[in-house]
């Protein structure tokens, strides 16, 4: 049995193909809808691969990106030209993306069977360049495990033309989970095997690890990654030096905006990329007051946002996080464009008050990749009717840089929201000048 009558319909939900605009060039990094679409159209960025390791007739597939200029979010399309949707167990998603490689998930069930984890396949999409097309490849699955996104990250070793799969997850030992161990699982794509090393985490006596939320690539000569607990800190490994070390480094994340412990879903209001040469931090935080009806919403009085960062070069050597930038959205922001200011809702009391973001309730920050002051912050008037906004928020100059439309009438619950990437350096080179 595959999906459910509800994931069919969001299945088969056309893609948000944006149409081109010669006037605006494709930014070197981007947002994507973490979730695809199945569609038989094609452009440049189409990889065509098989689902199956066997050379048998049929079992194709092919992966099309439809990369648009942020705020509008990206998309990406899956067809098998022998499936019908009914065939699939979920929704295709990607997990992550660096470089020019994307790693996807996609389920497929054969006819009365049950979403078994065999039949989650992850592919590994390369973007192509103008001497050769792009690719997409199936991934040897872990031998006895499925991992989730915020499990893995992704590194790329252009110079020996090969990838790392790093999955992390609590080690049991003695017969219990500990916080200061973990297993690494990582994958090669030049031995295409998994293998799985425990690791020892060096961290404070105080520590508790609650739950990871992303990872991040670092790089640098010894091709480091991490995975975030947005609630406490980043867990570092080193991937390159694996034959020689078997500890993971931990940086805590700085002071929160407010004492109040997190209640909310981490990503809703925090996150943190990886960006010329540091890691950057967003958090924010509403100001709120109880309603005086018994039973209602909190009323929204503002809210606060901070981003800060850390030299990577720095970690390990006593190094604090410094200040960035910060806007406290009571007056700080005002929606000067009257294109903008009619795509958002106007809270603000008075026919003079000057539209701004004061009560506009925004969250899932994603920060740009390309321009280090800006953070996409996404407005959802209603989860349930699929309607949404992404707000470009330039912090250092407190401005609205650009308001876009999101979504194409799926439920906005909080995993349907997107992911930066830097993947459109790579595919803008095979689509047309525009």
């Amino acid at each position: 049995m595959g999906m459910d009558d509800h994931e069919f319909r969001l299945l088969t939900i056309p893609p948000p193909i944006h149409p081109e605009d010669p006037d605006s060039p494709l930014p070197e990094t981007i947002l994507i809808d973490s979730f695809g679409y199945l569609s038989d159209r094609t452009n440049a960025t189409t990889a065509n691969g098989r689902r199956s390791r066997t050379k048998k007739k049929g079992k194709r597939i092919l992966v099309t990106f439809w990369p648009a200029a942020p705020p509008r979010v990206s998309c990406f399309t899956v067809h098998c030209p022998d499936l019908k949707p009914d065939a699939y167990g979920s929704i295709p998603k990607v997990c992550y993306t660096e470089d020019g490689l994307a790693l996807l998930c996609i389920t497929i069930c054969p006819e009365r069977q049950y979403m078994y984890p065999k039949n989650i396949c992850y592919f590994v999409y390369q973007a192509g360049t103008k001497n050769t097309p792009p690719s997409v490849k199936l991934v040897h699955s872990p031998p006895d495990f499925t991992f989730f996104d915020h499990e893995v990250a992704l590194l790329r070793r252009r110079d020996q033309d090969m990838f790392f799969i790093a999955v992390l997850r609590r080690a049991f030992v003695e017969r219990e989970f500990t916080d200061g161990h973990f297993n690494l699982h990582l994958y090669s794509s030049k031995t295409k095997t998994w293998s799985t090393k425990l690791m020892h985490l060096d961290s404070p006596p105080d520590f508790e690890f609650h739950s990871l939320n992303k990872g991040i690539t670092i790089g640098g000569e010894h091709g480091s990654v991490g995975w975030v607990d947005l609630r406490r800190g980043i867990i570092i490994c080193d991937l390159l030096l694996l034959d020689s070390n078997q500890s993971l480094r931990y940086v805590p994340l700085p002071s929160p905006l407010s004492p109040e412990p997190l209640q909310r879903y981490p990503l809703s209001v925090r996150n943190i990329v990886v960006l010329q040469g540091y890691i950057k931090y967003f958090e924010m935080h509403n100001n709120v007051r109880p309603s005086s009806y018994t039973g209602s919403s909190p009323i929204l009085e503002g809210w606060i946002a901070a981003t800060k960062k850390i030299k990577i070069s720095s970690i390990g050597s006593g190094s604090n996080w410094e200040k960035d930038c910060t806007i406290r959205c009571c007056d700080d922001v005002p929606v000067d464009n009257p294109v903008y200011a009619q795509m958002l809702p106007n809270p603000q009391e008075g026919d003079d008050t000057k539209p701004n973001l004061k009560k506009i309730c925004v969250g899932y920050p994603a920060l740009s990749l390309h321009d280090g002051d800006v953070v996409y912050l996404m407005h959802t008037p209603d989860p349930h009717e699929g309607k949404a906004c992404v707000i470009a928020l330039d912090m250092r100059n407190k401005t609205v840089k650009g308001v876009a439309n999101f979504g194409s009438g799926r439920p906005l619950r909080y995993h349907f929201t997107y992911l930066e990437s830097g993947i459109s350096k790579h595919l803008g080179i095979l689509l047309p000048t525009r």
